[in-house]
């Protein structure tokens, strides 16, 4: 099992202390937190968890995307497929990368038979990203969102082993 994955455009490694300052700057833009249902709003260096609670590493939950060796978003893996960039980086395929790269990872390197992911409805941007990757809609409800404090429309969504390999 690797703690590296590179791609085209992008390495994905484990978070470190020097991007506290990039994570502190992304969840502090509310037009990047309000698609997200965790991360409270605002943030602080107080909300900031690199590290599992032993001082483990917590690749592969939770991993930076590095774009020409600065870090401009975050991707997670197992056993949600989750991402957020920076508003510099949105609009160039660096998610749909990335999201694609830690599937083939998880995929590849773990015995997960499936990843889960979704969107909240309106975030038109997440829900193509997961197409791309070969998500497909598994059901709809609510979900909580932390940054705007309620309750939002969500859809569901679900990408198998087998799907992914059929794809490959």
């Amino acid at each position: 099992m690797t703690d590296m994955i590179k791609t085209e455009r992008l390495v994905l490694r484990p978070v470190v202390d020097a991007d506290a300052t990039i994570v502190i700057e992304g969840f502090n833009d509310f037009d990047v937190v309000k698609w997200l249902a965790r991360p409270p709003y605002p943030f602080g260096i107080e909300d900031l968890k690199i590290r599992n609670d032993d001082g483990s590493s917590r690749w592969p939950a939770h991993a930076a995307i590095e774009h020409d060796g600065r870090m401009i978003g975050m991707v997670s893996g197992v056993p949600h497929l989750g991402f957020w960039l920076l508003r510099t980086a949105w609009g160039q395929g660096f998610a749909t990368e990335a999201g694609l790269a830690m599937a083939a990872y998880v995929f590849a390197d773990t015995d997960e038979d499936h990843l889960v992911s979704g969107y909240f409805e309106g975030n038109e941007a997440s829900a193509n990203v997961l197409r791309k990757i070969g998500f497909v809609e598994t059901g709809r409800g609510t979900h909580w969102c932390n940054p705007r404090s309620e309750e939002f429309p969500h859809v569901d969504m679900r990408l198998n082993r087998t799907d992914w390999e059929a794809q490959a």
